[in-house]
């Protein structure tokens, strides 16, 4: 049943399930110290999560990540024990090495990005970026990343655009923890029409104006 499932799933092409990670639980192997290695190394170091490298040889690249302190380098040939105590692999080598790295990950179910083709891992690394309230990642279904890069921009944008309202619907979210028309509340400001008057500094008073005394006690703690 679970050959069938995805061997019709890859038919179709990939899909794509975004899952946010606590970075810095998140224990990382990039296998390969070249370039491609040091690009997911760049990356996954100033997210928070704690990266090792191990290669014999390791680019002069890597410098810049020095002063770090969740970065570490390991001067030797893979070895599958290496991957015992990480969450996710990053296969940095040509696909001819790769070949035994992702054979010991697909063992011990280990998540793998398989820098040589996106396709032949079970992760990938999308475009990652974040305001103060808020982080948004994105891929494009085929391989684009400068394309990407750019559409990720202008959202980025937009998005920092509703930072502040972001930031009050979620104080507002605490405060009423204990009201009874909590669920309706939020559900009321979360559109349009009172992001529109949120825009005029008139929020407080719309809420009032159709949730009365419910509002009224919220906002007398607020």
């Amino acid at each position: 049943m679970l050959e069938a499932n995805r061997e019709d799933i890859l038919s179709g092409g990939i899909n794509d399930m975004f899952l946010s990670i606590v970075s810095s639980k998140m224990n990382v192997l990039i296998v390969g110290g070249g370039r491609a290695g040091f690009i997911k190394a760049k990356t996954l170091t100033k997210r928070g999560c704690n990266v090792t490298v191990v290669s014999t040889e390791i680019s002069s690249d890597f410098k810049m990540l020095e002063e770090y302190n969740n970065i570490k380098f390991i001067r030797d040939v893979y070895k599958k024990i290496y991957i015992k105590d990480k969450h996710l692999i990053v296969i940095a080598v040509p696909e001819e090495v790769a070949i035994e790295v992702k054979k010991h990950c697909e063992e011990e179910f280990k998540l793998y990005i398989a820098s040589y083709s996106f396709r032949e891992g079970t992760a990938v690394l999308p475009y990652q970026r974040s305001t103060k309230n808020m982080s948004f990642a994105l891929k494009s279904m085929n391989a684009s990343p400068k394309t990407t890069r750019f559409i990720g921009q202008k959202l980025e944008k937009t998005l920092k655009e509703y930072d502040d309202f972001m930031e009050y619907s979620c104080t507002l979210r605490k405060k009423l923890k204990s009201c009874e028309k909590r669920e309706e509340i939020l559900s009321f400001i979360a559109s349009d029409d009172f992001y529109f008057f949120y825009t005029k500094n008139n929020q407080d008073l719309i809420l009032k104006m159709f949730f009365g005394d419910d509002f009224n006690e919220y906002n007398s703690s607020y």
